[in-house]
């Protein structure tokens, strides 16, 4: 089953400057084959800035993640793994 892992918030100019800064992190992923997800909040359309919680693709982004994003919302970025874990019962 697919599940997000090691989300982050990348300030970048562009996608492809915020994949670099994320990938820079090294995280390690328990799936070789995770896919990385990127987007840019000012882009979503239901993305909305002034509410406590979002929702990003696969996760919703709390209200300490919704601050760091406020720092600078033309230039944020949500990053995250979307790989296959295996869940335990």
């Amino acid at each position: 089953m697919k599940h997000t892992s090691n989300t982050r918030i990348v300030f970048a100019d562009s996608s492809g400057e915020a994949k670099e800064q994320y990938l820079a992190l090294k995280i390690e992923t328990k799936d070789p084959g995770a896919v990385l997800e990127c987007f840019k909040v000012s882009e979503l359309e239901d993305f909305d800035l002034s509410s406590g919680f979002n929702f990003v693709g696969e996760i919703s982004v709390s209200p300490p993640v919704m601050e760091e994003i406020r720092q600078d919302p033309e230039r944020a970025y949500v990053l995250y793994y979307l790989e296959d874990i295996e869940v335990g019962c």
